[in-house]
């Protein structure tokens, strides 16, 4: 049908150009009309082409679906033997397929539990190696030395404080105190040198003595961390970790201007004494600090407010060897002696040492003032130990500054580590500390103000208990007994007629008369003790 009607349509485009007259106008478009006319013939042909196939293939798969499903159809002898051929074929195909298929299975469970097995061993190998790497590491992050200068409170901390920061870090730590014995300190450097610590972080007994070992050091490549107080004339030091003394010295400064209300004073025309007990001459911090002081009194001194008779105030002047107490105590009392005999103290006495400031209470005590008294001066202290918190809450010290120890000791030890592990170094200052070789980069840490309004702060965070700092009981004065009152003797009086009635023992005539009269003429006068002649009633 659909051929039919596409010939036919054909015929009548073909009739239709070929009767009508073309006329020169016409020509173009007739033109175009047969062209028009042929492609839309070939376009129906292909589609009927199409639809042809298309029918033919959905004929073909309508008779293939309805033998396979009824089972029917016309078989030739040779189509049976080719089908035959073709079954077998196909049975041996899967056959294979089957067999392959097994022995694949059975080639991938062999090839999976081998997998296994080889993972658990890895597994075990990688455990292994991990745990080897694991005592490496820990064993290679080797040891860090640390050495104390003295046995005290500051010590005791650092060691703890050092010990866990240390291990915290993956380092073994080994700590020695010398003792204040310098001899002793250097072989106790030489010992961890011997050892090949990691680093050593040394706290000096003397800081100008320890030169030719640390060279040793150096030439063995072990860091050294200066701890607390600079180490002097060498090279061979990494870093350097304390406390901002020179600020804490222009606080100390402030105190004592805020607590004696120098302006108002100057304003008055009123003016204190003052004298200062400063720290040891060999240690750089301690020069820091007595700086700090004086640029923060500078202009008080000079205007006249404060007034220091010994006319003592440089460091060279003020600085204690060795923070030696007992030094102190003999220097102050000289200066007491000598410019304050008559007022018995200076209004104020500051020191670098809490230990200073006990010096100074006992030397107060025995001149016989008393704590509270308006004869008793301002005393400072530096350091905050447990007997001058008492001291504070007492009123026999004004007060004294906190540093934090254990942020100290921290800050020492992460020098170390960070240097160890190549990190960056936490380095605050790189211009003040100069050790007389070169200048050091310092880790510092500030202070704080104690006095008798906060020093409950140091329980609060647990640098002492309650008991520690408890002010020592006022001892109560004996009382002496009064002694016994001698009795006195009675005394009786006797009447004149119990004198005249007393009989008189005549006394022996002498034989020399020659005055005229014998003792028995005379009798002593009970009031003038001058003899008299006894009258003749008398001689009765």
């Amino acid at each position: 049908m659909l051929i039919v009607t596409i010939s036919k349509t054909l015929r009548g485009i073909i009739r239709e150009l070929t009767n009508k007259p073309i006329n020169k106008d016409r020509k173009d478009h007739v033109m175009k009309r047969r062209a028009t006319a042929i492609l839309l013939g070939i376009m129906v042909s292909s589609m009927f082409l199409s639809a042809c196939e298309k029918n033919e293939a959905k004929e073909a798969a309508n008779e293939s679906a309805q033998v396979e499903e009824e089972g029917v159809g016309e078989v030739t002898e040779e189509g049976e033997k080719v089908e035959a051929e073709n079954k077998n074929a196909s049975d041996a195909d899967d056959s294979s397929k089957a067999g392959d298929s097994a022995k694949s299975d059975e080639d991938n469970k062999e090839t999976s539990v081998k997998e296994e097995e080889d993972g658990d061993s890895s597994g075990k190998d990688s455990d292994d190696e991990s745990e080897e790497d694991a005592e490496v590491t820990e064993a290679s992050a080797g040891k860090i030395g640390v050495l104390l200068s003295d046995d005290d409170e500051d010590a005791k901390i650092d060691s703890e404080e050092m010990t866990s920061q240390i291990e915290d870090g993956g380092y073994e730590a080994d700590v020695k105190n010398a003792g204040g014995d310098p001899a002793l300190q250097i072989s106790q450097i030489q010992e961890f040198i011997d050892e090949q610590v990691s680093a050593l972080i040394i706290d000096p007994v003397d800081s100008y003595g320890l030169t030719d070992i640390l060279k040793t050091a150096n030439e063995q490549e072990i860091p050294v961390i200066s701890y607390d107080s600079l180490i002097r004339d060498t090279a061979d030091i990494n870093y350097y970790a304390t406390y901002d003394t020179r600020s804490i010295g222009n606080d100390i400064a402030k105190e004592i201007i805020k607590k004696m209300d120098l302006d108002k004073a100057r304003e008055d025309k009123k003016s204190y004494t003052i004298e200062f007990l400063m720290g040891s001459p060999d240690d750089n911090a301690a020069l820091f600090l007595c700086n700090g002081i004086q640029e923060g009194l500078q202009e008080y001194l000079d205007d006249g407010t404060l007034v220091c008779k010994s006319g003592n105030t440089s460091f060279d002047d003020t600085g204690i060897m060795r923070w030696s107490e007992t030094s102190a105590k003999t220097k102050l009392d000289s200066i007491i002696s000598e410019f304050y005999a008559e007022e018995k103290a200076p209004d104020i006495i500051c020191t670098a040492y809490d230990g200073f400031a006990y010096a100074a209470e006992e030397i107060l005590s025995d001149s016989g003032l008393e704590p509270g008294s308006d004869e008793w001066p301002m005393i400072t202290g530096y350091g905050s130990e447990a007997q001058a918190v008492k001291d504070i809450a007492a009123g026999k010290m004004s007060f004294t500054m906190f540093m934090d120890r254990k942020e100290l000791a921290k800050g020492g030890v992460q020098m170390a580590i960070d240097y160890l592990t190549g990190e960056k170094v936490d380095v605050k200052d790189y211009s003040q500390y100069d050790n007389g070789v070169k200048i050091v980069g310092t880790f510092t840490c500030g202070a704080q103000m104690i006095d008798k309004d906060n020093y409950q702060i140091l329980v609060d965070n647990g640098t002492y208990t309650e008991d520690e700092i408890a002010p020592d009981p006022t001892p109560t004065p004996e009382v002496t007994p009064a002694p016994e009152a001698t009795p006195v003797p009675k005394v009786t009086l006797k009447t004149a007629s119990e004198e005249d009635s007393k009989e008189v023992t005549p006394t022996p005539e002498t034989e020399d008369k020659s005055e005229g009269e014998t003792r028995e003429n005379l009798i002593y006068d009970s009031e003038d003790n001058s003899k008299v002649e006894k009258t003749s009633d008398q001689k009765k």
